[in-house]
């Protein structure tokens, strides 16, 4: 998913109980003389800071590696991370393979390659959806959908990140190539780059010793397996479970810069980097297949995309003007504060220095947000707690009113507000399952508040007519 819309969606859920956050980011600019080691020492600093868990690091240009670190409890450049999104160019890159080798046509309904019955609630759907628009993300299915219920909808034709359209590129890589996805992935990118710590199974993904990953609940790092997606998931490995170290990725962008090593042509870069869609007429984004395209907001185009599962975030970057590729993993998912700390962390990566922050935000953030979460369990509590005092007034009709919204009304809202602000709360519970803890449990102490007191007028109402 468009993981910007979704962070700042799940940034109002949380905020609309109690406050609002304000949140500012720096420009990138290039800088040719860059001082590794300074930002090796800040990097260093600042995962200790963030409390990262572990992180890896490389810079390269088209012919060496310029920098490399690892942090925390990544002990190898190695390692192998889960990749999220950022496995979406893999999957575009396969598919441009096949169009490249006469296989298949990027303007050709995707109907003409699969089978569309299973996925499609309207099979008819796939016959106006081109292979183009699942790389672009413009055939209208929608950011939740999934295999079984995918359909147009009214946004056909404008970009919508979905995971979706990235899984069905991996069902047409599989019945075009004739060989499953990890198969044909390991054969055709991961082996030409010699990426030996890459794979697009859990499987192999443990077997090369991936790092555990880890969730934030309440500003503390749990660490726990990752929820690896099959047919019936939300996400697919096509869009978003290959696995890969930075010392893999740093030559899988290696190979753009050299104009594609043999693995596509520089005819197939370009389209999949500059044959591409508007994403925010206001910030000037644009999505090509696989990557996004930041063409003016810094001081040269920038190629990026990012990487969101449940517990690794990732982000990488493609400097055309410069030659420098760089990318950031990182083992946990910090939803609401260390992956917008990151973002600032990695500045100087990019040629800008970080933004002067005071303070540690870290600290700072959760306990705002662990006090909201805390203000709106202890309202919940509350009513439960104060029982007694409740019996000896429930006999005011203004008490009778505050307790059909403060047990009917409100859990109803904590329950209801993700998707009334666009987000399933299945998404929440992935994402930022602290929030989601607290918004369910509060909903059902209330819940359960209410229905005690219904029960204990039941039986007054009854001694009353004995």
């Amino acid at each position: 998913m468009r993981e910007k819309t979704m962070r700042r969606k799940i940034s109002i859920l949380a905020f609309l109980c109690i406050a609002i956050m304000m949140r500012s980011s720096l420009p990138v600019s290039a800088n040719a003389d860059t001082d590794y080691e300074s930002i090796d020492a800040q990097l260093e600093k600042d995962a200790e800071k963030y409390h990262i868990p572990g992180m890896a690091v490389i810079v390269v240009d088209k012919d060496s590696v310029l920098f490399s670190g690892t942090y925390g409890n990544c002990d190898s450049i190695d390692t192998p991370f889960i990749i999220g999104s950022m496995s979406k160019s893999f999957t575009a890159l396969s598919i441009m393979q096949l169009v490249q080798s006469g296989k298949m046509e990027l303007d050709a309904p995707i109907s003409n390659y699969i089978d569309v019955s299973g996925y499609f609630s309207n099979p008819s759907d796939g016959d106006k959806i081109t292979v183009r628009q699942l790389l672009n993300q413009t055939g209208g299915l929608g950011t939740y959908q999934r295999f079984g219920n995918a359909k147009i909808t009214e946004d056909y034709g404008k970009h919508m990140y979905a995971n979706v359209n990235y899984g069905l590129l991996g069902k047409i890589i599989e019945t075009v190539s004739g060989e499953n996805y990890a198969d044909y992935v390991d054969k055709n990118i991961f082996t030409p780059l010699e990426m030996r710590h890459s794979s697009a199974t859990l499987e192999g993904s443990r077997a090369n010793g991936l790092i555990d990953g880890y969730r934030n609940y309440f500003g503390i790092p749990v660490a726990g397996t990752p929820d690896y997606p099959n047919d019936g998931s939300w996400s697919t490995a096509p869009a978003g479970y290959l696995s890969s170290s930075a010392s893999d990725m740093g030559r899988y962008l290696q190979m753009y810069l050299n104009g594609g090593m043999g693995i596509i042509s520089q005819n197939g870069i370009d389209a999949m980097f500059y044959d591409n869609v508007s994403i925010d007429r206001e910030s000037s984004c644009y999505y090509g297949m696989g990557w996004q395209l930041f063409p003016t907001q810094y001081s040269e185009p920038v190629l990026n995309h990012t990487g969101l599962v449940e517990n690794y975030t990732s982000n990488m970057f493609l400097l055309p003007e410069s030659g420098i590729g760089i990318v950031v993993l990182i083992n946990m998912n910090d939803y609401l504060v260390t992956n917008q700390l990151a973002g600032n962390m990695i500045m100087p990566l990019l040629g800008e220095p970080q933004a002067e922050v005071s303070g540690n935000p870290y600290i700072m953030n959760h306990l705002l947000y662990d006090l909201i979460y805390l203000l709106i369990f202890t309202l919940a509590v509350y009513p439960l707690v104060t029982l007694k005092k409740w019996q000896k007034k429930a006999k005011k009709k203004s008490l009778l009113v505050l307790d059909v919204i403060r047990h009917g009304v409100f859990p109803l809202i904590l329950i209801c507000l993700p998707d009334l602000l666009g987000i399933p709360m299945w998404v929440v519970w992935f994402f930022v399952k602290d929030l989601c803890i607290v918004l369910c449990t509060s909903a059902v102490f209330l819940l359960a508040g209410g229905i005690y007191k219904i029960v204990l007028d039941v039986k007054s109402f009854g001694k009353r007519r004995s």
